[in-house]
């Protein structure tokens, strides 16, 4: 990037001022800062392959404050937004849209083609030897290095025959380097959070590299990846600890089934019957199907099976879709899931609900309705699955439910139970939830008008629920549709994905403006503060201790 190019983005500005932005709009998700730094990691990498680094760059200054607004930005801003709310899972709601963080980047595409991981490895080791591995590894300029730690996210791209590196937590957007063990020292040194123990990071790194790209693995030479980890990883790196990411937490994490098979395979190293449950609660967290069954292959080999039970209740719960396909390839689970089929519906069921996973929600429902027939679906259940799905803010958890049990609306028919719902819904600030119950349960206007819904509630929550309900037939009051009428006209778009509509974020930044402290009148308010305490003082020390008529009037007595 040329001196002209570079804006200065404030970058350490970008995400409290992108957090403030995303919770304004309480949205019925989960937002956190390290989610937030892999999101923007991953998206800056789709930038640069895109040929787009200055416009990823031009928005982060927009969110920073450091250039004025224009319509063409606040258009951009929301389409980074729309990117970060899809990549921006965390661990435990990882299969809300069928994603972990590590598979992420198969959401977005470059120029028609799908991203995906083409090589990947994790490791503690040496700055040294990072740098060895990165020369090996010889970067091309059609890809990138996502870095990941325990909990941090960074971007590593090509910049003619150097380096940069993209850091949301750094001072600037990204560093350039010539010299790869200067870039290795540095992520040492200063990348946030790349350390786990004191001074450690003085000489270690502790992550996993995931090269990027829209081509092919078979079109491109790596770095023999087993020479490698018998070169580097340690055997303490192939047991699980919590201080230390290494090889097989990486390799769990990140569903990495030729690092986690070298190690399973490594007769020198023994782990315990919990060091490989452990493991196997990595993998399922992350929906690490490939992983997982070199670890299913582990135990059947030492006759372990009685941990797949758990395993796969745990892929039910959590949501792991391929985990649970993986596990289902084995006679045991399948006579396992087909018992619980049979007497248990109902708790797996619940579970597969709360996992939020809509591809098997719809399979249990499947089995279920195979097994037994749709009366086994009472008002009763249904109410359970319902109440779930709100909580989780799963609106595809209902709808499925309507698409494969008849006669929904007449099921749940009492008209408190339904308001209750949909008071429920609203309160989480889910319009798509909110459409989806007037909808399925067929809510009639005569009942929607039943419900009392305040101008404070229409200021908080979103637009989109208040738009739905008018066109459902609730009457609001003159005063609130003039309130409706201007929340819409500051919206910039639609979240398709939660139904929820944003302000534009120069309107946010007028809106916050208008909260001011008036920084002249605190001042004298603290001198007038400090010279009533000061005569106070001396008048306490020059009279003795007496009562104070003065401060009884202050007080209001």
């Amino acid at each position: 990037m040329s001196k002209k190019q570079k804006v200065n983005t404030g970058q350490h500005l970008i995400i409290p001022n992108l957090n403030k932005y995303l919770k304004y709009h309480n949205l019925p998700i989960k937002l956190d800062e390290e989610g937030i730094c892999h999101a923007l990691s991953t998206l800056y990498i789709q930038y640069v392959l895109e040929g787009k680094e200055q416009e990823f760059v031009e928005i982060l200054s927009f969110i920073a404050q450091k250039i004025p607004p224009t319509t063409e930005l606040n258009v951009k801003l929301f389409s980074l937004v729309e990117k970060i709310i899809a990549l921006q899972v965390s661990d435990d709601l990882s299969t809300r849209n069928r994603f972990s963080q590590s598979n992420s980047i198969e959401q977005l595409e470059v120029k028609g083609k799908d991203l995906r991981s083409i090589f990947q490895i994790g490791l503690k080791t040496s700055r040294e030897n990072w740098a060895e591995i990165i020369k090996q590894i010889d970067l091309k300029p059609n890809e990138a290095m996502r870095v990941c730690s325990l909990d941090h996210a960074i971007a590593i791209v090509r910049d003619g025959n150097g380096y940069k590196v993209y850091d949301p937590n750094n001072s600037i957007v990204s560093k350039r380097f010539d010299d790869v063990t200067k870039m290795t020292k540095w992520l040492s040194g200063t990348a946030y959070n790349f350390s786990i123990l004191p001074f450690a990071w003085r000489t270690t790194l502790d992550m996993h590299i995931d090269v990027i790209s829209t081509e092919l693995p078979s079109d491109r030479t790596f770095p023999d990846k087993k020479a490698l980890l018998d070169k580097y990883l340690t055997p303490v790196q192939k047991k699980l600890n919590p201080k230390v990411g290494g090889g097989l937490y990486f390799a769990m994490k990140y569903d990495d089934a030729e690092a986690a098979e070298y190690i399973f395979n490594d007769s020198k190293t023994q782990l315990s019957e919990d060091e490989l449950s452990n493991a196997g609660i990595v993998a399922i967290n992350s929906d690490s199907a490939k992983a997982l069954e070199k670890l299913i292959h582990k135990l059947q080999k030492e006759n372990k099976n009685e941990l797949l039970g758990p395993f796969f209740m745990l892929a039910c719960q959590n949501g792991s879709y391929r985990c649970f396909a993986m596990l289902l390839q084995g006679q045991e689970i399948r006579d396992l899931y087909e018992e619980i089929i049979s007497d248990a519906h109902e708790m797996i069921l619940k579970k597969v609900f709360a996992g939020l996973n809509d591809h098997l929600i719809g399979r249990v429902m499947d089995d279920v309705l195979k097994k037994h027939n749709a009366n086994v679906f009472t008002p009763r259940l249904l109410t359970d699955l319902i109440d779930i799905s709100i909580k989780e803010r799963n609106y595809q958890g209902v709808k499925l439910i309507a698409e494969k049990i008849n006669d929904l609306a007449k099921k749940i028919d009492d008209p408190e139970l339904r308001l209750k719902f949909l008071k429920k819904a609203i309160k989480q600030n889910d319009p798509l939830m909110v459409r989806v119950l007037i909808e399925k349960l067929k809510i009639t206007k005569d009942e929607l008008n039943c419900m009392d819904i305040s101008i404070t509630m229409i200021n908080k929550q979103n637009i989109e629920i208040f738009t739905t309900l008018k066109k459902k037939g609730y009457e609001f009051s003159p005063q609130a549709v003039d309130l409706i009428e201007r929340k819409q006209k500051n919206s910039v778009g639609f979240l398709k994905s939660l139904g929820i509509a944003l302000i534009s974020f120069s309107e946010f930044l007028l809106q916050q403006s208008k909260i001011k402290v008036d920084n002249n009148k605190l001042r004298l308010f603290f001198d007038f503060k400090k010279k009533f305490v000061d005569i106070k003082l001396n008048d306490t020390l020059t009279q003795g201790p007496q009562d104070d008529p003065t401060i009884k009037s202050f007080s209001g007595n």
